[in-house]
């Protein structure tokens, strides 16, 4: 690029003397000091089939800056290798495409392409990582192949999204949805305005030792933030040693402590005021920690699976950790068991020490996003994605929880049938267990998650849980409503305490002369505790008068089992 600069030059010593100028320049002023100043804005990792382009795998970097950028001895990391650029000037605002060597003249009717010695990507997705010359982190990306619009992988480049939010890796990359399926050195066909607004989120700790603590976040971290002293603090006088950060993702944040944690005590940890890359801080997380136990048999069990999942949704097992113990979940399996009647296709749960708390359920998919996006109340802190899970059949099949030594901690031998016989599509409802202090081969002891929680349950207690439910409840809160307008006792709600479970509900209400003003309910899968919503409206969506209205809850379930509900409710108005 100097070299073409220079031609414009026709005087040989002016040239000389105007290029050597040049270069001192550039060498002080074009290499990018700032993070994100030179970002990779798109990668083709899979090329085959093409539908136009190379089958040539590719990234593209784009200059963010302000100022021209001469590449010369930067570093592109990936895999395990490192490679040097050779000397480009890239323009403020402009993209150049990088592939190998041996592919430069098929990609120079794209526009420009730097060759490099060496140059191959997975197509599962690794870690690329750009180095000034002064060894300087200038960007980071960890792609993945679940990032891919679903059916736009092969032969599909992922683009960026929002260049000005380059932090963003999840969520900020798609499928490119160019002609060619890849728009090489030029502007991203996926280019949109996608800001992200949303802090960093504390998602879980991990243990490695007595004094050594990694916490795990959602997205890239401020470093600056993240090693601040006072962004940490535990109870019970447990003070930091150290602080550090793993680079290049920037995702965790390890700490160790001045001593070890003591036995059979539980210790609560503040984090505040850490910001992402993007700038958003979050102000403050909880979460508790302590010394890990050995599990015994019946600590953790089965307590939720999506066998048969929504259309572009993923499998899910939910297990949940019954003892007071803090669990490690290294080395644990799920599997299934073959037709030969066999354990097998082991898939691992964990390779480090996943905590699991005294209480908690835990979702294990291949995809937290989809499940999360499908089941509007998962609680996201109680999820974990893994590469894969075994194969769970539609129609009948096993889930098989295992610990660290392959022991059998729990196994759930499932079949469509057993979902209650009134749901007609059975994609995307999840079996719940009833009581998880009963074991898992009763077939009694599991049931169709609720619809009124969209059929699921993630990250949370079974709809259809009766642990601690052992009387019928029935009642109207409040008693009195004002639908108005006025954002004040806007509605009022049916409440159902049931036991047992498994009651379909039909809810109509009538005015007092006993005229059907509306069916709140039809057909509707109740859990154990389920709330109806009455907005004051009739069946042609308006504000009914005010005055008297009576409930009629008609309940029956698959065992003949009937109950009727009677409720008065007042819906008044303003004066």
């Amino acid at each position: 690029m100097i070299r073409k600069w220079c031609r414009f030059v026709f005087f040989r010593n002016l040239a000389a003397f105007t290029c050597t100028i040049f270069f001192v320049f550039c060498s002080m002023f074009c290499s990018a000091q700032n993070f994100n100043d030179l970002i990779i804005s798109e990668i083709m990792a899979d090329p085959t089939p093409s539908k136009g382009l190379p089958e040539k795998e590719f990234i593209e970097l784009y200059n963010r800056s302000d100022k021209p950028i001469e590449l010369n001895k930067f570093r592109l990391t990936y895999n395990t290798t490192t490679v040097t650029f050779p000397s480009f000037l890239l323009k403020s605002k402009n993209y150049v495409l990088v592939s190998s060597k041996a592919n430069e003249k098929d990609f120079q009717i794209y526009g420009d392409v730097i060759g490099l010695n060496s140059f191959s990507l997975l197509n599962t997705g690794t870690t690329l990582v750009l180095k000034n010359p002064q060894n300087k982190t200038i960007f980071s990306v960890t792609y993945s192949d679940k990032w891919y619009e679903k059916g736009k992988n092969q032969g599909f480049s992922l683009e960026m999204i929002d260049t000005d939010f380059p932090c963003v890796e999840e969520g900020n990359w798609i499928s490119s949805s160019a002609d060619l399926q890849g728009s090489p050195a030029k502007e991203n066909a996926a280019k949109m305005s996608k800001p992200d607004l949303s802090p960093p989120i504390l998602t879980r700790l991990e243990f490695s030792g007595t004094t050594n603590v990694k916490l795990i976040f959602s997205e890239k971290l401020d470093s600056l933030s993240a090693l601040s002293v006072n962004a940490y603090s535990f109870d019970k006088s447990l003070t930091i040693k150290q602080i550090s950060v793993e680079s290049p993702q920037n995702k965790n944040v390890n700490l160790t402590l001045n001593t070890s944690l003591a036995e059979n005590t539980i210790y609560k940890l503040s984090v505040k005021n850490i910001a992402d890359c993007s700038g958003n801080v979050l102000l403050l997380s909880e979460a508790s920690l302590g010394n890990i136990k050995p599990a015994d048999s019946g600590n953790v069990v089965l307590n939720e699976v999506l066998f048969n999942p929504k259309m572009n949704g993923e499998d899910f097992v939910e297990i949940y950790n019954r003892s007071d113990k803090i669990i490690s979940l290294k080395n644990w399996s799920l599997a299934n068991v073959d037709e030969n009647g066999k354990i097998a296709n082991f898939k691992t749960i964990a390779t480090t020490d996943f905590i699991l708390l005294p209480k908690q359920f835990l979702v294990i998919t291949r995809n937290v996003k989809v499940v999360q996006n499908q089941y509007f109340k998962a609680v996201k802190t109680n999820f974990l994605e893994i590469s894969s899970l075994p194969s769970f059949p539609d129609e009948a099949g096993s889930v098989v929880l295992m610990n660290e030594s392959q022991k059998i901690f729990d196994r759930f031998d499932y079949s469509d049938k057993m979902h209650h016989p009134l749901i007609d599509d059975k994609s995307g409802v999840s079996l719940e267990k009833v009581n998880y202090n009963f074991a898992s081969n009763i077939v009694s002891n599991w049931q169709s998650a609720a619809s009124s929680e969209g059929f699921g349950t993630p990250g949370y207690a079974n709809s259809q849980g009766i642990v601690d439910i052992q009387e019928t409840v029935f009642k109207v809160e409040p008693a009195v409503f004002t639908p108005d307008g006025d954002g004040q006792n806007e509605v009022t709600n049916l409440t159902f305490k049931l036991y047992p479970n498994a009651f379909i509900a039909n809810v109509q209400v009538f005015d007092i002369d006993g005229r059907l003003v509306k069916q709140i309910a039809q057909n509707q899968l109740l859990g154990v505790n389920t709330s109806i919503e009455w907005d004051g409206k009739n069946s042609q969506n308006q504000v009914v008068p005010a005055g008297y209205y009576i409930f009629l809850a008609e309940l029956f379930n698959p065992n003949g089992e009937k109950k009727e509900f009677r409720g008065k409710v007042v819906v008044g108005s303003r004066f």
